[in-house]
């Protein structure tokens, strides 16, 4: 039993040292009060944009993660989707971190690309996390997701070099490696105290002529035995009294040769402080009759002995009896060290338990979205700021004519519509007083759809500043990841025209195409053919007339009459086609928003032997006083919005708005 209590607790005390160590090191010099785990400064550098982490690195979610770095010159750290920074950086010369082996270890990827200048990484909204102006560290919460952690010159421009830190903080690890110090302390104590425990010493009773004093037992109870034949005695007692107590008869005095026992009075049993063994002894054969009883002249037995054989003598007769044998799982000292060693266990069961119910929170889980990721094509907050930049640089280039400034905000065909303008502008308004009045785009509602890979876009439905019986209903679009948000399509439905919601739009699947009145593509063609055939053509009966669109048809006809009245017009075509694929949006209702662009050609045919020029009017902007002897045109550019309902509904296509600009005239 001391050999498995020295092992016990050498082994606790090891465990404990162990522990204590580990706890120690892990608290004051991997983490600290911080909670944040951090490798030391690593010099990454690259010949092209940037240094981006794979998204294999950031495999886990939960914690916060904390970049920093220092270099030669201003540095931007990000954190971003991989689907952004993977398109961003497509096609340029950039480091790619592949493995990291603790502490500071980081395997690296060169891919070969371009290395001319990107757009500078903090002009984009699409980061979930960047460095603010003058700083160069980013602490994001991760994220379930494919993330990447980008470090690149803040102009975006090749050669990065940096020093790099990265740090992981999770929440109670400074108080969980504290834990781990006190529990290997407490284990190392109490290892301690098993192996330098000492076992109490047990003083055998020595040969002796003198009676021993037996404390903490019960004195039995005489009981008698068969009768034993002696000389009558008068007046003798028929027993030996205890010479410890008088009134108590003692268990080991013999009776007198040949006199029959009489039975006494029952002697009162002593309180009970035996152990079991003493008691299985007391009431052995051996001590029960005077007969039997045992001489205090004689040596006491060994209580743990092997069994012997021993003799024992009462008034000339002798008598041999087995010694008794106590077992070893009942002796009192058996007890007590298996009571300590089932607390030392209940200790250290209680004490893991309770590490693994703290420590257990701290294993951040795996990421689960592995597949392609996808996220709206903005967020609520971006989308406003989107629309607020374009109303403020929108009024400078209406202010000065400027097609450049236009471009940075507009992509065709409104960027079209809008330098033809500005084109017809400086024509007929040289002076430049009958400039646009600033306006703006308010109360914007956004409605963003998801999108796995470029380009994106969100719709936009607002009101109009100057225009307060209108609506503005408009789509930008974000081609890469790397260029600006540009309003590529907008028309101006009248305030009497009811708009489908925005809120909750979503790209199109083949079930949801499946389920409209028509495709996209086959109400465009419709939508030309009706245009092209007036009131009167086939397609009408397709599409609900709108305000917008009899205006437009009404306009043509009165036109074509006129034309034709001139002597030097043979006669006037008015062609329409589609241009562009339609952008089609899913409302919530399962209708179909679509966009859709149209070309128009106004052909007048010249007499034979005339001729023919433009002087005056919009059409002078692309062609002033050149004969034609053919043909004179004039070419549009229609923005055209469409509802497309469900075909259980069995409505007709709605046209909402078409907008046309005149964006080149001339003749043959």
């Amino acid at each position: 039993m001391r050999f498995a209590r020295i092992t016990l607790g050498l082994l606790l005390a090891l465990s404990g040292l162990l522990a204590a160590i580990a706890g120690a090191v892990a608290a004051f010099w991997l983490v600290g009060p911080d909670n944040t785990i951090t490798t030391p400064r690593r010099e990454l550098a690259s010949t092209g944009l940037a240094v981006v982490t794979a998204p294999s690195l950031l495999d886990r979610h939960g914690p916060t993660l904390r970049v920093s770095a220092s270099g030669d010159k201003p540095l931007f750290i990000g954190v971003g989707q991989d689907l952004d920074v993977r398109d961003y950086l497509a096609g340029t010369a950039h480091t790619r971190l592949v493995q990291f082996d603790p502490p500071a270890t980081f395997g690296t990827q060169e891919l070969r690309g371009d290395t001319k200048k990107l757009t500078p990484p903090g002009e984009l909204d699409w980061w979930v996390a960047q460095s603010a102006p003058g700083a160069q560290a980013v602490n994001w919460p991760i994220q379930d997701g494919l993330y990447d952690v980008v470090v690149m010159n803040a102009d975006g421009t090749p050669a990065v070099g940096a020093q790099v830190s990265f740090g992981i903080e999770v929440h109670r690890l400074f108080g969980i490696c504290l834990l781990v110090l006190g529990a290997g302390v407490v284990v190392l104590a109490l290892g301690l105290a098993l192996v330098l425990r000492r076992r109490p010493v047990v003083q055998e009773i020595a040969d002796t002529t003198e009676i021993p004093v037996i404390t903490n037992t019960r004195i039995p109870v005489l009981v008698p035995t068969a009768p034993v034949q002696r000389e009558e005695v008068e007046d003798a007692p028929a027993y030996r009294v205890s010479p410890f107590a008088p009134d108590r008869v003692s268990p080991f005095a013999p009776l007198a040769a040949k006199q029959e026992l009489r039975p006494g009075p029952a002697v009162p049993a002593a309180p009970m402080f035996m152990s079991p063994a003493a008691v299985a002894r007391a009431k052995s054969p051996v001590l029960l009759g005077a007969g039997a009883s045992q001489r205090y002249d004689e040596p006491a037995q060994p209580t743990y002995a092997e069994p012997v054989e021993e003799t024992r003598t009462a008034d000339e007769s002798t008598e041999t009896v087995a010694a008794e044998t106590v077992p070893l799982a009942v002796s009192p000292e058996f007890e007590k060290s298996d009571e300590a060693v089932r607390r030392t266990a209940a200790l250290l069961a209680s004490g893991a338990l309770l590490l693994t119910a703290t420590s257990c929170g701290l294993v951040p889980p795996k990421n689960t979205m592995t597949a392609t990721d996808s996220r709206p094509a903005v967020t609520l907050a971006d989308a406003q700021a989107v629309v607020q930049r374009y109303n403020q640089l929108n009024n400078q280039a209406n202010k000065t004519r400027d097609g450049k400034l236009a471009a940075t905000i507009e992509g065709n065909p409104t960027l079209a519509q809008t330098q033809a303008g500005f084109l017809i502008g400086r024509k007929l308004d040289a002076a430049g007083k009958d400039v646009s009045k600033p306006f703006s785009y308010t109360d914007p509602e956004i409605g963003a759809p998801q999108f796995t890979s470029y380009p994106m876009r969100f719709v936009v439905s607002s009101g109009v500043s100057d225009a307060p019986g209108n609506h503005q209903l408009g789509v930008w679009q974000r081609e890469n990841a790397g260029s600006p948000w540009l309003l590529t399509h907008s028309v101006y439905p009248p305030k009497a025209v009811e708009l489908p919601s925005v809120d909750g739009l979503r790209t199109p699947s083949a079930a949801d195409l499946s389920k409209l009145q028509g495709r996209p593509e086959a109400v465009a063609k419709d939508l030309a053919a009706y245009l092209t055939g007036g009131k009167n053509a086939p397609q009408s009966k397709l599409f609900t007339p709108t305000p917008s669109l009899t205006n437009m048809l009404d306009l043509r006809a009165k036109s074509k009459v006129s034309d034709t009245a001139q002597p030097y017009i043979a006669g006037v075509t008015d062609t329409f086609a589609q241009s562009g694929a339609p952008l089609t949006f899913i409302t919530a209702s399962g209708d179909a928003l679509v966009f859709l662009t149209l070309t128009e050609r106004y052909l007048q045919r010249v007499e034979p032997g005339s001729n023919a020029y433009w002087t005056s009017g919009e059409a002078t902007a692309f062609s002033s006083m050149v004969k034609y002897t053919q043909t004179l045109h004039q070419d549009y550019l229609h923005q055209v919005a469409v509802v497309i309902p469900a075909k259980s509904t069995g409505d007709a296509v709605q046209v909402l708005s078409i907008d046309p600009q005149l964006v080149g005239a001339g003749g043959a």
